[in-house]
C-alpha cells in the first residue's frame, strides 16, 4: 500500500515538472525573435507556475532642446542690405537702392521723367516713379490712335495701354497695366487722399508671373487741349507724381520699409527743376503738375499705409506661411520675428522664442531672419 501512495505521489511531481520545463519553452520560442529581450522563465512553487521576467526593457527619452544657445538666427535680404547710392545719366534724380538692385530710366519729355529700380532675382520687388505723363489719352482718344498706328503702321498696341474711362487713380491702374508691367490688378484697400490729386491704393497684382502686393498712387486730372482734327475728342489726361512700390505678396511685410526708405531718399537736383520749369512754361497752365518733393510724398504715403486696416495683410501672411511650410518665431528679447521650418516650435522648450499666433498683429512686422538649430 505504501509503494502504491509513493508511486502516485512521484508521478504527480514528475508531472508538474514537466509541465513548468513546457511552459517554459513555450515562452522562449514566442520570444526567441525579439532581440531586445531576455528569455522569460518559470517556476513552480506550491504547485502554482510562477514566470520570472528578467527583461530589461530600454527606456527612450526625448532629448528637450532648451539651451537658447544651440540656436541660430540667419539674417533676411531685407534684414542684411548694403545701400549704394544711384544718379541717373543726365543726373536729374539721385536714389538709394539695396546692393544688387538695377535702374531703368526714360526721360520722356523733362516734364515727365520715369525711374524703375528693381531686383534682378526677383523682380517682384519693384521700385516706380515717374514725375509725369503729359501725353495720357483718355479712352477714346485711345481708341483713335490705336486705329491710326493700324492704318499706318499695321502695328495694334490693343484695346488697353496708357488710358483712363475716367480721370481716377483707380481708373488709371487697373486700365493701365500693359504699361506698368502687370495684370490682374485687385485694389483691397483706399487708404486716403495722397495730397496731389489722387488716392493712395493697396492693391494686388500679377508681374512677371508673381504675384506681388503693393501701394500705388498718382494725381490724375483732366487736361483738355484745342480742338485738333489729328485729336479724336480734344481731351488728355495727366498722370502726375505717379508711384508705384511692390514685392511677393508673401514677403510684403518684410519690404515695404526698405521701399519706404529707398522713396524717402530720391532727391532732385536743381538742373532738373530748371529745365521742368522751361519745359512747362511751353504747355496748358491748367494741368496740375508735380509740386511736391519726393520725401513729402514718401512721409504721407507710409503714414496712409501705416494707418490701413491689417485684417487683410495679417490673413495673406498667414496663408503664405501655410502655404510654404513655415511659421513664424518671435524673440521676446529683442523684438524680432523670424521664419522658421513649420513644428520648429514644437521641438523647442525654451522661454525666450514663441511662437506667432493665429490672427497676431505680428504678422504685419517685418521678419528679419530665419531660425533653426
Amino acid at each position: 500500500m505504501k509503494k502504491r501512495i509513493v508511486g502516485i505521489l512521484l508521478a504527480v511531481t514528475m508531472s508538474l515538472a514537466m509541465a513548468g520545463c513546457g511552459e517554459s519553452k513555450k515562452i522562449e520560442e514566442n520570444t526567441s525573435g525579439n532581440t531586445e529581450e531576455s528569455t522569460v522563465e518559470s517556476t513552480t512553487e506550491g504547485g502554482q507556475l510562477i514566470p520570472i521576467d528578467n527583461t530589461t526593457q530600454a527606456q527612450t527619452t526625448e532629448e528637450k532642446v532648451d539651451s537658447d544657445a544651440n540656436v541660430k538666427v540667419t539674417p533676411t535680404e531685407n534684414a542684411s542690405i548694403k545701400w549704394v547710392s544711384y544718379t541717373t545719366p543726365e543726373g536729374y534724380m539721385t536714389l538709394d537702392i539695396p546692393e544688387g538692385w538695377e535702374v531703368s530710366v526714360k526721360n520722356i519729355d523733362v516734364i515727365g521723367y520715369e525711374l524703375i529700380a528693381y531686383d534682378p532675382d526677383s523682380p517682384g520687388r519693384r521700385f516706380y516713379f515717374c514725375t509725369a505723363v503729359t501725353s495720357y489719352p483718355s479712352y477714346d482718344e485711345w481708341q483713335w490712335w490705336r486705329q491710326y498706328t493700324i492704318n499706318i503702321f499695321g502695328i495694334d498696341y490693343g484695346e488697353y495701354w496708357y488710358f483712363s474711362p475716367t480721370a481716377s487713380v483707380q481708373s488709371l491702374f487697373e486700365n493701365s497695366g500693359d504699361y506698368f508691367g502687370y495684370s490682374d490688378f485687385n485694389v483691397i484697400d483706399n487708404l486716403g487722399d495722397n495730397g496731389w490729386g489722387g488716392d493712395i491704393l493697396q492693391a494686388t497684382c500679377v508681374m512677371g508671373g508673381v504675384n506681388v502686393e503693393g501701394v500705388f498712387t498718382s494725381g490724375v486730372v483732366d487736361a483738355p487741349v484745342s480742338v485738333n482734327p489729328v485729336l479724336a475728342d480734344g481731351s488728355l489726361d495727366l498722370a502726375d507724381g505717379t508711384v508705384i512700390m511692390t514685392a511677393p505678396e508673401e514677403e510684403y511685410t518684410n519690404w515695404e520699409g526698405v521701399l519706404g526708405q529707398m522713396f524717402a531718399s530720391l532727391t532732385f537736383s536743381d538742373q532738373y527743376w530748371d529745365d521742368r520749369a522751361a519745359m512747362q512754361r511751353q504747355i496748358q497752365s491748367t494741368a496740375n503738375y508735380l509740386s511736391y518733393q519726393a520725401n513729402v510724398m514718401s512721409d504721407m504715403i507710409m503714414s496712409s499705409w501705416e494707418a490701413r486696416n491689417n485684417s487683410y495683410d495679417i490673413q495673406s501672411q498667414q496663408y503664405s506661411d501655410a502655404t510654404l511650410g513655415r511659421e513664424r518665431i518671435y524673440d521676446t528679447e529683442t523684438g524680432e520675428i523670424y521664419y522658421a521650418e513649420n513644428g520648429w516650435s514644437d521641438s523647442y522648450y525654451g522661454n525666450r522664442y514663441q511662437l506667432v499666433e493665429t490672427g497676431s498683429p505680428l504678422y504685419n512686422e517685418p521678419v528679419t531672419g530665419t531660425i533653426s538649430y
